[in-house]
């Protein structure tokens, strides 16, 4: 018995050296990442494992989406700790292809890649960045600014200045400029706020004739009217009603019309005429999903492992 204790503690000691092991994160594949910015215009970043902190994704998204803005370069970051297959390129190349990343018109996609665990990473960019962003320029980014923070495992600081920097190389490019899409041509634009405005105050003027034109039921010669509207709440109940003060001009009929306010809205539960939106755009403090130009990939850019 007493020569069986320590063959115990080394099998212990195994099992607990396996234990990282048996854990390891998912490997991720370009079906399976969450393609954030399809859910919200607004987001670029990719982070599922949770590798970059909150505060960090906030602030790159918010740079890129300037980017997109200002010249047009739509990116995807992908941050994660294993990519199956280990290999960043095929996998940025893969996830390209499948989304079309980047204007059409300009080709100006861009990727950054990021694996921690398999301590590898990738920028690639369209055909139409080769030139603003060419192979050496994308080297040079790494090797000075991005691989001396990973080697010090230093993700946040690592992602943040690679893309301050390849924001700074790409806005010195004049030749890049944000693009419009057909379906936001300024007169398209304008005659569609004609026809909203249009039907919108249609649909309100059948809506009012059709509730509060009703016949008198007491003459039955004229259209009862509305003079009067109030919004009142029943005690001990947390809905609030519209009450209408209906009078008959021809022979002074009154009677009371109550209805439940629709979404605490006044005037009866007409809705509101709603203008704007877009593709990938915000309205009323949400967010719509966003969307890819269709952009394409020659298989510029540069990568390694560190």
């Amino acid at each position: 018995m007493l020569t069986r204790k320590p063959t115990y503690r080394l099998l212990l000691g195994f099992l607990l050296l396996l234990l990282p092991f048996m854990a390891r994160a998912e490997k991720w594949t370009t079906e399976t990442l969450p393609m954030v910015h399809l859910q919200d215009a607004r987001r670029f970043v990719c982070n599922p494992d949770g590798v970059l902190a909150p505060a960090t994704v906030a602030h790159n998204d918010s740079l890129l989406q300037r980017l997109l803005a200002d010249k047009g370069v739509e990116t995807v970051v992908v941050v994660v700790k294993q990519l199956k297959g280990d290999d960043p390129y095929e996998f940025g190349m893969a996830l390209a292809r499948k989304y079309g990343i980047g204007s059409k018109k300009q080709n100006s996609g861009l990727i950054l890649i990021l694996a921690t665990e398999d301590r590898s990473y990738q920028i690639l960019t369209g055909t139409g960045l080769e030139g603003t962003l060419p192979d050496a320029i994308c080297s040079r980014i790494e090797r000075r600014v991005m691989v001396p923070l990973l080697k010090k495992e230093q993700w946040d600081e690592a992602i943040t200045a690679t893309l301050g920097s390849i924001d700074g190389y790409i806005r010195k490019d004049p030749s890049l400029m944000a693009e419009v899409d057909e379906a936001e041509d300024p007169m398209d634009a304008l005659i569609g706020l004609g026809l909203t405005v249009f039907f919108g105050f249609l649909f309100i003027g059948m809506l009012v004739l059709f509730t509060h034109n009703s016949k008198c039921p007491r003459c039955k010669q004229a259209c009862l009217q509305t003079v009067k509207s109030q919004r009142i709440r029943l005690q001990g109940s947390q809905k609030w009603y519209i009450a209408s003060t209906l009078r008959c001009p021809r022979c002074g009929f009154e009677k009371v019309d109550t209805k439940e306010e629709d979404n605490g809205l006044n005037g009866g539960g007409i809705p509101p005429i709603i203008i704007g939106g877009g593709r990938g755009g915000s309205f009323g403090g949400g967010s719509f999903g966003g969307s890819f130009g269709g952009g394409m990939f020659g298989g510029g850019g540069a990568g390694g492992r560190f």
